[in-house]
């Protein structure tokens, strides 16, 4: 007998996928769709992990760049430091220290209390600086009694000074003889006392940091 099945393709038995395969087919997806899953929480997470680290090391050598700055600045500053520091023990080197000049000075009048080779004043100290041709100091003094070898012994004793080694020059030892009655003795010896210092820079192109002229070739 010839029957005629009219149901649709996928409702005839025959056609129909067999269970084991859809069971197959399911556990399979299930199991792509783990592995997929299981993938993406792991490079997602690695990802996130890889972006902190990066973020911190990236933190890290800003601060180290901002450290390397700050270094090199101090080294300028070090540098320039250095620079101001010579500068000012080359000015402290071309200046003459007056209070210093003036303590030596007052030794030579006091002369460790020794009354008998001189007893010495100064009438006024007057002092003009000259950057080339050197300071002069002008200090007329006196010389207590009438010997005139009192006059001398103090000349010596200045030319024994310190600062007598800066010294371009010196007047003479002479003297005047003068009275006055108020005083015990009465007579003294005037002197003048010019001293004039050599100065304290040599070459004041030098001074100013410009090299000095070279000598010029002898003729042959």
């Amino acid at each position: 007998m010839i029957r005629i099945n009219l149901l649709p393709s996928d409702l005839r038995r025959g056609n129909r996928i067999p269970p084991k395969v859809l069971a197959a087919a399911f556990a399979a997806a299930v199991a792509t769709s783990g592995a997929i899953g299981w993938f993406g929480i792991v490079y997602f997470g690695d990802l996130g992990g890889a972006e902190n680290a990066l973020v911190e090391i990236e933190s890290k050598l800003a601060e180290r760049e901002k450290r390397v700055v700050y270094h090199d600045e101090l080294q300028a500053n070090k540098k320039d430091y250095g620079s101001r520091v010579q500068t000012i023990q080359d000015i402290a080197r071309s200046r003459r220290v007056w209070s210093k000049f003036c303590d030596e000075l007052i030794d030579v009048v006091n002369n460790n209390g020794d009354t008998e080779r001189h007893l010495a004043w100064f009438d006024s100290i007057t002092m003009k600086n000259d950057p080339v041709k050197g300071a002069t100091v002008v200090v007329p003094g006196n010389v207590q009694d009438s010997d005139k070898s009192r006059v001398a012994a103090f000349h010596e004793d200045i030319e024994a000074a310190p600062f007598a080694k800066d010294l371009a020059n010196k007047t003479d030892p002479t003297f005047k003889l003068e009275t006055d009655k108020v005083r015990i003795p009465a007579q003294s010896l005037a002197f003048p006392l010019t001293l004039t210092f050599q100065p304290a820079v040599k070459d004041p192109k030098a001074k100013a940091g410009k090299p000095a002229p070279a000598p010029a070739p002898a003729k042959k």
